[in-house]
C-alpha cells in the first residue's frame, strides 16, 4: 500500500479545512429579524453589528432616552433614538468578536418594562433591520379582566358607592337631547326564548336617548332554591359579529321565586345596522343561561 506524502496530505487538510470554512453558514441574519421579548429572566439575545455598516432596531414602543445604556458608547459613530427607532452606525475602532452589552427601557407599561441585548461584532456581517415585540396577553386574559372590572363595577353600583349619572350630566356628554328618552317595547311575537327550565324572560323593553340604547331584560327566576347573578352577556347580530357592550348591570342577585331586571347598554345601532339581533345572558360558569334570538333593535 502506497503511503501519501508528508506534503500532499498537508494540501488535502487544507483544501478540507477550506471547504469547510467557506461551508459554515453565517451567524448573522440577513432578511429582517424578529425578537419576541419572553421572560426577564431569559437570557439577551444577540445581534450582529459591523463597523461602517448601520443596524435599525424597531421597537413596538417607544423607549425612554435617558435609558438606552450602550456599552463602549464612545465607539460608535452614530447612536440615535426616535421614539421607538434606534439606529446604531458602528465605527471602526471596534474589532471582530468583541461583545457589547445594550439596555433599553419602555416609556409605556407592559411586561416587560426593558430589555437587554449583547451586540456580537463582525467584519462585513450585520443584521440591518431588527424589529423587537413584546409578548401580549391572550385575548381569553382581557377578556376575563374586562368581566372582573364589570363585576367590580355592579358591585359598586350595588352598594351604593358609585352614584347614578344625573340628568344634568347626561345633557352635557350629549346623551340626552329634547326628545328625553323612549321606552319602547320588544315585540313578544318575534322572540324566540332559548334557557334553562327555571329562567323566564316576562319581558324586554329599550330605552333609548339619543346616543345610547339600553335594553331592559325582565327575569323570572322559579327556581325555589338557587337565586341566579349576572355574570356577563353578548349581543350579536350574525355569527361572529359582536356588538361592543358599555355597560352589564344587575342590581341584586335574582332570589328564587322573583322577578327583576337586568339591563345591557349599548351605542345607539346606526340607521343602516343589522335589525335581528341574539342576546345572552349567564351567570357564573355559564351554568344557567338564557338567549333571545330575533331581537329587533329600535
Amino acid at each position: 500500500m502506497r503511503l501519501c506524502s508528508p506534503r500532499v496530505f498537508l494540501a488535502l487538510c487544507l483544501v478540507t479545512t477550506s471547504s469547510l470554512a467557506w461551508a459554515q453558514p453565517s451567524p448573522c441574519q440577513t432578511a429582517v429579524r424578529q425578537i419576541e421579548l419572553g421572560a426577564s429572566s431569559a437570557p439577551p439575545s444577540e445581534i450582529c453589528i459591523s463597523p461602517g455598516l448601520s443596524t435599525t432596531l424597531l421597537f413596538d414602543g417607544k423607549l425612554v432616552a435617558e435609558a438606552v445604556v450602550l456599552e463602549g458608547r464612545e465607539r460608535f459613530r452614530q447612536v440615535e433614538l426616535a421614539g421607538n427607532l434606534l439606529v446604531l452606525l458602528p465605527s471602526e475602532r471596534l474589532s471582530p468578536g468583541e461583545r457589547l452589552r445594550l439596555k433599553v427601557r419602555f416609556a409605556e407599561g407592559g411586561d416587560p418594562m426593558s430589555a437587554a441585548f449583547v451586540l456580537v461584532v463582525h467584519r462585513g456581517q450585520a443584521e440591518r433591520q431588527v424589529e423587537v415585540s413584546r409578548a401580549h396577553p391572550a385575548a381569553n386574559t382581557c377578556q376575563l379582566e374586562l368581566q372582573r372590572k364589570q363585576e367590580e363595577l355592579q358591585r359598586c353600583v350595588a352598594q351604593g358607592v358609585v352614584s347614578p349619572p344625573s340628568i344634568a350630566g347626561l345633557l352635557a356628554g350629549g346623551l340626552l337631547d329634547s326628545t328625553g328618552v323612549t321606552t319602547p317595547a320588544a315585540a313578544q311575537q318575534d322572540l324566540t326564548l332559548i334557557s334553562e327550565d327555571e329562567l323566564h324572560v316576562a319581558s324586554v323593553r329599550f330605552y333609548r336617548s339619543s346616543r345610547r340604547l339600553a335594553l331592559e331584560v325582565e327575569v323570572s327566576n322559579v327556581d325555589t332554591a338557587r337565586p341566579w347573578a349576572l355574570e356577563g352577556a353578548t349581543l350579536r347580530s350574525r355569527p361572529g359579529e359582536v356588538q361592543k357592550l358599555l355597560s352589564v348591570m344587575q342590581t341584586a342577585p335574582l332570589a328564587p321565586g322573583t322577578t327583576a331586571a337586568v339591563w345591557v347598554e349599548i351605542d345607539r345601532p346606526k340607521e343602516d345596522a343589522p335589525k335581528s339581533y341574539t342576546l345572552e345572558l349567564w351567570d357564573a360558569g355559564r351554568a344557567r343561561t338564557i338567549t333571545l334570538q330575533g331581537l329587533r333593535l329600535p
